[in-house]
């Protein structure tokens, strides 16, 4: 009669730990070392890639960039109370259809 080491039973408290004779144990520990879990120890460990280093240090910089360009602001903001600001109109309708459509696309 042959065991198939693949059936799990109910009960088996165990059940995680069944491997095949052989060579089966050290495929199990040289696959453990190459993910970083350790087979002795028993516990599970976690690994952060540098790329959530660089994801909160790109938050970081982007909270401390202000909402709103004030300086931007108040420079267009005279332009337009001197009458100097001349928008293109071709432009600001480009812009009114491109905002549109990402708001749409969104929904």
């Amino acid at each position: 009669m042959k065991i198939d080491p693949r059936i799990q039973f109910p009960d088996d408290a165990q059940s995680g730990r069944v491997q095949s004779a052989g060579n089966g144990a050290s495929q199990t520990k040289a696959s453990s070392a190459a993910s970083g879990i350790s087979a002795l120890s028993g516990e599970d460990t976690v690994r952060l890639s540098s790329t959530h280093a660089e994801v909160h240090a790109l938050a970081a910089q982007l909270s401390a960039v202000p909402e709103v360009r004030a300086p931007r602001v108040a420079a267009l903001q005279q332009r337009v109370r001197s009458g100097n600001f001349k928008p293109d109109p071709q432009k600001v309708a480009d812009a009114v259809v491109a905002d549109h459509s990402r708001q749409a696309s969104k929904a």
